[in-house]
């Protein structure tokens, strides 16, 4: 509608010979058709017989017929009856609904329903007419805002995490094999005591020394905190950390395969901790891709439901692990790249996070060659769960 076909708006002296209800009506629908939201009114059957400007735009962005019914089926999968049929059993408000749409960035809205019943000249006398308004708010540009704010502070908590973990594993092995030397020396001086007493005294003094540096040592290492269980969405999780990974991805030209689970039941685990999980072993398929000259780069992500398990595959095209490596892989420090930016602490991290949830994590052959990285998750509780609430209990 198009204010300019209405010049009693903008002349008083014509405004003036319109009938009030005349003019009433004209102002409805053009406040309608101006409207910053999307507005469309649903009759009883379903169909939409009163849209506006900004709705009009919905079918050709969402690529649905039919936009109201898209996200009414979202918000209500029974708002035909509960909304519109006679029994309706009240409205929404404010409800929030993202849109992933293929190839494109997600979409949020706001939306809210409002039953309307009337009876007009049109409906049977001995029968009220049933109508829905749905109103709905593009909020996509705020979302977005917070949405890169939010990935940009998962960034830092999970190179935080990814820094603190190489650390306490980094430390933890240097003590073990300092520890080494220093137990040789305390045979030495067992065998020595009754020969050679003035040199088992500063043999004493020195592993007595060695072994308060090593104290100090341990004290740096950096503690493991807990992040308290809680229900936590895989699918969220993976697509949290294809965002984080996207930079790294393009500009080693990896493209993604990205098939979630629907319906994909939440287990209960420390997020974080899933989230470093999952990038690691993304990480390291990205890194199998990018040796020089491989053309083949691409990666597969799939979440599924097995029984009472969820799995997830990460699959690469890459050069895949040797059959004789998989399980040496998984040691700390392990790795196959003569690189120093790769201490190979990856895989050992990843699969200790997925023994701690009561999961499993295995490489297998990818189905079109290179690597698969499977991981199972319980639903039900995680490892050591059972014992913390016990211990709570007891407390």
């Amino acid at each position: 509608m198009n204010p300019m076909n209405f010049p009693c708006l903008r002349d008083s002296k014509i405004c003036a010979g319109l009938p009030p209800e005349i003019f009433r009506q004209v102002l409805v629908e053009l406040v309608v058709e101006e409207a910053p939201m999307a507005l469309a009114l649903l009759e009883e059957s379903g169909a939409v017989i009163l849209d506006n400007r900004e709705y009009k735009k919905l079918p050709a962005d969402l690529g649905a017929t039919e936009p109201a019914h898209l996200l009414l089926d979202m918000v209500r999968p029974d708002w035909r009856v509960s909304l519109l049929g006679a029994a309706a059993s009240g409205e929404f408000h404010a409800q929030e609904l993202r849109i992933d749409q293929p190839g494109g960035a997600a979409r949020w809205f706001s939306c809210s329903g409002i039953p309307l019943v009337t009876e007009d000249e049109g409906c049977v006398k001995t029968k009220s007419c049933h109508y829905l308004l749905l109103v709905i708010s593009d909020i996509s540009a705020l979302r977005q805002e917070q949405e890169r704010a939010r990935l940009a502070a998962l960034r830092v908590l999970l190179a935080e995490e990814e820094h603190a973990e190489v650390l306490r594993e980094s430390l933890s092995a240097a003590l073990y094999r300092l520890e080494g030397p220093l137990n040789v020396m305390r045979s030495a001086i067992g065998m020595l005591k009754s020969r050679e007493p003035a040199l088992c005294g500063a043999l004493s003094a020195a592993l007595a020394e060695g072994h308060a540096h090593l104290e100090e040592l341990r004290q740096l290492i950096p503690l493991d905190t807990r992040e308290a269980i809680a229900p936590v969405n895989l699918n969220a999780v993976l697509r949290d950390v294809l965002d984080v990974c996207t930079a790294r991805m393009l500009a080693n030209g990896v493209t993604v395969n990205w098939q979630p689970a629907p319906a994909l039941p939440a287990i209960l685990g420390r997020p974080l901790q899933l989230h470093s999980l999952f990038k690691a072993l993304v990480d390291n398929a990205i890194d199998a891709l990018s040796q020089r000259g491989w053309k083949t780069r691409d990666i597969s992500l799939t979440t599924r439901l097995k029984e009472d398990c969820a799995e997830v595959l990460i699959d690469d095209r890459g050069p895949g692990v040797p059959a004789g490596l998989r399980l040496k892989a998984f040691e700390p420090f392990f790795t196959t790249r003569n690189n120093q930016q790769h201490l190979g602490t990856g895989l050992s991290r990843a699969l200790q996070a997925a023994i701690e949830h009561g999961g499993a994590l295995e490489l297998r052959d990818a189905p079109g060659g290179g690597c698969r990285a499977l991981v199972e998750l319980p639903l039900g509780k995680i490892a050591g769960q059972n014992e913390t609430d016990a211990q709570g209990d007891k407390a």
